[in-house]
């Protein structure tokens, strides 16, 4: 029988304390596809499934003895992968090294002179093409009659012709429900495992940055609700903590959606796991698509509320990009809706897209506000990756200027021997280099004092009771604080290890406590250090010095203001004692949310709605890993 080893090793997920794990789902489906078939079943035998970043040495003696390896690359793998498959292929050059996965560079005419060690590249969709493989390998026959190859041959990378979509996904047994990860997790102690599902397959969609919709850019097509709930129940029974549902627009199909979150949240009560799950939603949400959020969102320790991405608000850079965003007023009522009912929103935005200039990236921010998401907002810096439009053919038109770094994956810090590393945007022909530094500053700004909760209230109250707009508000607060000499030294630290990620790849900031900082938690570094230095009062100290020093309104209700805003921080010294409860001569809430008179007595708790034993360090990297849920801020409830 020949040998075959399936390689797809992931990072730790989220805080360390869970030393939870991805089951490695892309080969699990190709080993559960081949099973089908008698004569290959009988013909090879499953060496090896590897999920985790084995040292280096004991991978190889583990597969060097193998006929075929295939691997599943992405940018959280693929150095490692690329290093494995060489050591691997200079110790026994018979192998068969076989690569696929979105990151695979299969456009290059030189990829095989920069990556020798690789024989096969499966371009698109792998499990029939790695069956027509197997079979073709068995027999000796040659690979250049299977659609969707690149082929080495000698160096010179062969074309196959493009594979077509596969039509039937009633075809593609689970590898949950076949026995693929039995093996692995009876093995392995100590770890929690998390898990994807696909609901469906493909994105309509065709965003430049994305190398989504070039895989799959097609209709979308769905797998069986029969075979989906019983990957949930299989979830549920195995302990699963953690699951992503990874359909590009979760809810665009609202009454099988509907079912699913049914399902969902019924094994959740029967087993209590998986205790926390994520979904990317749909890009164009129908008011129908709420009923599963307002449904969802009562499940205990959900990890997010609803996602809007909107990646930029500026109509030149969404057509640069090929994006088309929801309306405003739509975003408006979505905003509002969510507000009212205590629902999480989550909007994601993207820096260095072509065409944004430094003015429209700050008016992305503030008009994001004025449209009513102020704490679910999340700032990412332009990635090229290798198979998207935005790296293929808009970096030369937009001058698109990279760099690789090496500490922007949410684990990174589990690298271990081998980094891996993402192209990150520098600059574009709109935004030099100098802006970008500018806007990342102002990033970490408004991150720490709007979006993580430290000014929230006070603005949004300020903006309508008065007319301050957001940015005339944040302008005077910046100057007013950067008079202090630790926010100073603040301002100057997270500068010089920003420009330290651009020159060397990694950001090079010292840890807090426990919690590591990286590229992509570097924004949140100030509000770690507010608890970590025990400087939340010192920061709540210069807010109410600014206030006092501007008379914006009336002083008994500023201080009302200022005192409700202070309560919405959740404090750690402080945690046992919540939920608190305080009553106020004005209604805030009401005020905000449901343009109710403000001048009305008010009763409120203050909620947190995490364990009360949590530890310093644990509170800490959930500063991070639980800011969908807006972890560190309140829960408001009007009493009265």
């Amino acid at each position: 029988m020949k040998r075959i080893s399936l390689v797809q090793p992931n990072y730790q997920q989220g805080p360390k304390e869970f030393n939870a794990y991805y089951l490695p789902y892309s080969v699990g489906v190709l080993w559960s596809y081949i099973q089908q078939f008698p004569s290959l079943k009988e013909s090879y035998t499953l060496n090896h499934i590897m999920w985790s970043r084995e040292p280096m040495h004991q991978a190889v003696e583990r597969l060097r003895n193998d006929d075929i390896v295939a691997f599943s690359a992405y940018v959280w793998n693929k150095n490692y992968n690329y290093e494995l498959a060489r050591q691997l292929k200079e110790i026994n050059p018979n192998i068969l090294i076989i690569f696929g996965g979105p990151e695979m560079p299969h456009t290059k005419k030189d990829v095989f002179v920069k990556l020798p060690f690789i024989d096969l590249i499966v371009r698109s969709e792998g499990e029939i093409i790695f069956k027509d493989l197997l079979e073709a390998f068995l027999v000796g026959a040659p690979f250049d009659t299977i659609k969707g190859l690149t082929i080495n041959q000698n160096g010179e990378a062969i074309n196959t012709p493009d594979a077509d979509r596969i039509q039937s996904l009633e075809d593609l047994p689970s590898p949950y429900l076949t026995g693929i990860f039995d093996k692995v997790m009876a093995e392995t102690t100590g770890v929690e495992w998390n898990m994807t599902i696909e609901t469906n397959r493909g994105c309509p969609y065709a965003c430049t940055f994305c190398d989504w919709g070039s895989l799959t850019y097609n209709k979308v097509k769905k797998f069986s609700l029969e075979k989906v709930f019983a990957e949930l129940e299989w979830a549920g029974k195995n302990k699963c903590g953690f699951v992503t549902f990874c359909d590009a627009n979760f809810g665009m199909f609202v009454e099988r959606d509907n079912l699913i979150a049914d399902k969902l949240l019924e094994v959740q009560a029967k087993y209590g796991y998986p205790y926390s799950f994520s979904m990317a939603w749909a890009k164009d949400q129908k008011p129908e698509v709420f009923d599963i959020v307002f449904k969802i969102i009562k499940s205990p320790n959900y990890n997010q509320g609803l996602t809007v991405s909107v990646q930029s608000m500026d109509l030149d850079v969404l057509e640069n990009i090929k994006r088309k965003n929801l309306s405003q007023h739509k975003i408006d009522k979505i905003f509002d809706i969510c507000a009212k009912n205590n629902v999480p929103v989550y909007t994601e935005v993207i820096l260095g897209l072509p065409g944004e200039t430094k003015e429209t990236w700050k008016k992305n921010l503030f008009d994001i506000f004025r449209a009513g998401n102020h704490t679910g907002i999340n700032i990412f810096q332009a990635q090229l990756l290798e198979n998207a439009e935005m790296n293929l053919v808009q970096r030369k038109l937009y001058k698109i200027q990279s760099v690789p770094v090496y500490d922007y994956m949410s684990g990174s810090y589990m690298a271990g021997e081998i980094a891996e590393s993402v192209e990150v945007v520098k600059s574009t022909q709109s935004m030099p280099f100098e802006d970008m530094m500018e806007c990342l500053i102002f990033n970490w700004f408004i991150q720490t004092f709007h979006i993580n909760g430290l000014t929230t209230y006070i603005a949004r109250f300020l903006n309508k009771y008065k007319d301050i707009a957001y940015e005339d508000f944040y302008e005077e607060l910046y100057q007013f604080v950067c008079k202090d000499e630790w926010f100073a030294k603040e301002e100057s630290t997270v500068t010089k290890h920003f420009i330290k990620w651009f020159n060397e790849g990694r950001i090079g900031y010292p840890s807090l406590g426990k919690v590591e900082i990286h590229g992509w938690n570097l924004f949140h570094s100030t509000t770690l250090k507010l608890y970590h230095e025990d400087k939340l009062d010192h920061m709540f100290g210069l807010i109410k010095d600014f206030l006092d020093s501007k008379n914006y309104i009336e002083e008994e209700l500023q201080l009302e203001l200022y005192n409700f805003q202070r309560n919405y921080v959740i404090d750690f010294r402080d945690l046992k004692s919540y939920p608190k409860q305080y009553s106020f001569a004005n209604d805030f809430v009401g005020y905000l949310n449901f343009n109710e008179d403000l001048e009305k007595p008010s009763t409120y708790k203050f909620l947190y709605n995490d364990r009360v034993n949590l530890t310093f360090e644990s509170f800490l990297e959930n500063i991070y890993f639980g800011r969908k849920r807006n972890f560190g801020k309140a829960e408001v409830v009007r009493l009265t």
